[in-house]
Order: structure tokens, then C-alpha cells, then sequence
């Protein structure tokens, strides 16, 4: 469908505000489209200020509230699916219900409007070829943090909705990388490397790929009708040669010593349960630990390739990720 006022098809991102939501409003503003870009903090965005792109402040939970952005849209994209960042206390508890409670209202409303719906997912509800090892060690990473439970729920009910004919995808992208983050300065890697507050990194194999790949490939794929998720890979590199390529794009020092992943991880989860069991929050919770744990090293699917044929070069990337710190005055 159309916008009533412009004639341009309208997409609606929900979590259009964030990391890979801006870079996909930004992918749809550029096609030509109507975008209502969907937040929760009213924050300055200089991620998306230099667009003529509308940002709509909100209770995305609440039915009517969605059926209002979601009138006459053409796509509906969530990439603001909300999950628990720490591990324990009442959100942890409470979030994958309310999550798919969320999910529901937003189906509804897409299919009230009649629009495509893309679901931005996660590479770790992706199916791994493993030995039985492994595979307990995965296992157990993932029971650890209630996290990974919320996102393979999410994502089986929207195939659920696509398999009843729904037109749309699911997207399920490595780790980002790129311009547009606003996360918490303390959140964020690339600062906190280049300003030396990473003195140790991990020693993990990992998939590093452009959130404006990402875009790309959301944009190609909004009007399919698979329920498989679809894989977005791209570079392939260990943690420690990231952080090289990093620093030596920003001119710093990079970390000389790389220990266990394992050993890392169970650091982080052991001071995050210390923190719980005195009643306090972690200042760094053990969340982005484990995702990078749960990282792995692959090769772009086909089809992938056949939605989008290139991807953007890692140092592309990183020298972008790194203007656009210094830009929002995180470096």
C-alpha cells in the first residue's frame, strides 16, 4: 500500500531508532519510501537526523497505538524486539511473555494493513552443524541467559505466521558492525577499544558483517514468503585480528593478550551472579560475553548472495564505525 499523502509506499521500523534499525530506515528513506521510524527515548538522533524521516515516539506493546503506525504501510521491519540484558531480577523473568505478547499485536496490525513484515532475529537461533560436544556446550551457553530462549520463541512465531501465507522474512545477521550505534558509550566496543578500556580480548573466531548490509538485505527480501530464516554473514576473523584492524584504523595501541573465551565468559557470569546476589545491577553485563561466545566463523548462503551479491569491505566498515564515534563524541 501507499502513503495517502505522498503516494510513496510507507515502511514502518519498529526499533528504527537503534543500531541496525537506522541503517534499515536509512535503506528504505533512500528507496523512495515513506519511513516512520519507531522509538522509546525522546533522544536527540543524529543517526537519522539528516534524513527526511519520521520518528514516532511510543508504546509499541500497545495494539492500537501499532494499528495507528502501521496504517497503509506496505513493510512492517521489528528490530526493536525488547530483551532482558541481565540475567536476573523481574525483567529477566518476564520479558519472553511480554516479548511475544508484542510480537502478536505487531502481526496483527501488518496483517490489518495488509504490509509485508520483516523480523530482524539473531544468528544464534540459526541450526549448527556440531558434534555432541559442542553441541552440550552450546546447550548450556544458552540456558545461561534468558536471552537466547526469548529470541527462538520470537522467531518460531513468525514463521508460524509466514507459513499461514504471510508475505515477509526473517533476518538473521552475524555480529554488526558500522556507522548509526547509540548505545551507551560503555556498551559499545569500538570506543572502548580505541580508548584503552580493553586491555584483554577473547580468543574467539567470529562473523563481522555491515549493518548496512543488513539493510541491503532486508530491503531485497521484504516481499518474500519463506518461513527459513535468512542468513546474513560476512567476514570471517578472529577477535584478536578485529581488534587489530581496529586500532590500527584509530591510531591506538591494540590488546596484547587474548585469553579462553570460556575463561572470559564464566568471568563475566560469576561477577554479574555476585552483583544479583548483593542486589545490585552489573555494570557490565555478562549478555555481550556470551553472544561473542556463541559467535562463529561462516560463508555467506547463496541465497543471500543472490539478495545481495557484494558486501562492503571490513575496513570500509571499521573506518566508518570509527568516524561515526568520533562524530557523536564517543572518541
Amino acid at each position: 500500500m501507499k502513503d495517502k499523502a505522498t503516494g510513496a509506499p510507507k515502511a514502518v521500523v519498529l526499533g528504527g531508532t537503534g543500531h541496525i534499525g537506522a541503517a534499515i530506515s536509512r535503506r528504505f528513506c533512500a528507496a523512495g519510501y515513506e519511513v516512520l521510524a519507531v522509538g522509546h527515548r525522546d533522544v536527540a538522533r543524529p543517526n537519522l537526523d539528516d534524513l527526511p524521516i519520521e520518528i514516532a515516539l511510543g508504546d509499541d506493546t500497545d495494539p492500537r497505538q501499532l494499528r495507528e503506525w502501521c496504517r497503509d504501510a506496505s513493510v512492517v521491519i521489528d528490530s526493536g524486539t525488547v530483551y532482558p540484558v541481565w540475567m536476573f531480577g523481574r525483567p529477566a523473568r518476564e520479558t519472553r511473555a511480554a516479548a511475544l505478547s508484542r510480537l502478536h499485536s505487531v502481526l496483527d496490525a501488518a496483517k490489518e494493513a495488509q504490509a509485508a513484515f520483516v523480523l530482524i532475529s539473531s544468528f544464534t537461533t540459526l541450526p549448527r552443524r556440531e558434534g555432541v560436544l559442542a553441541s552440550l556446550q552450546r546447550g548450556a551457553l544458552y540456558g545461561s541467559h534468558p536471552y537466547f530462549d526469548l529470541k527462538e520463541n520470537v522467531e518460531r512465531a513468525v514463521q508460524a505466521h509466514l507459513s499461514a501465507g504471510h508475505r515477509g522474512a526473517i533476518i538473521a545477521p552475524g555480529t554488526c558492525f558500522g556507522p548509526f550505534d547509540l548505545k551507551p558509550r560503555t556498551q559499545t566496543f569500538v570506543p572502548m577499544l580505541l580508548s584503552g578500556k580493553v586491555p584483554v580480548v577473547a580468543k574467539q573466531e567470529m562473523n563481522v558483517i555491515d549493518v548496512r548490509d543488513v539493510a541491503d538485505v532486508v530491503f531485497a527480501a521484504r516481499n518474500g514468503q519463506d518461513s527459513r530464516p535468512i542468513t546474513v554473514f560476512g567476514h570471517n576473523l578472529s577477535l584478536m585480528e578485529l581488534s587489530k584492524t581496529i586500532c590500527q584504523l584509530g591510531d591506538a595501541a591494540a590488546p596484547k593478550m587474548a585469553v579462553p573465551t570460556a575463561l572470559g565468559t564464566a568471568g563475566f557470569y560469576w561477577m554479574e551472579t555476585a552483583y544479583a546476589v548483593a542486589g545490585k545491577k552489573t555494570p557490565w553485563p555478562s549478555l555481550a560475553m556470551l553472544l561473542l561466545a556463541a559467535s562463529y566463523p561462516e560463508q555467506p548462503s547463496a541465497q543471500q548472495r543472490l539478495l545481495h551479491p557484494s558486501l562492503r569491505p571490513l575496513d570500509e566498515t571499521l573506518r566508518d564505525a570509527i568516524d561515526w564515534y568520533r562524530k557523536i563524541g564517543y572518541l
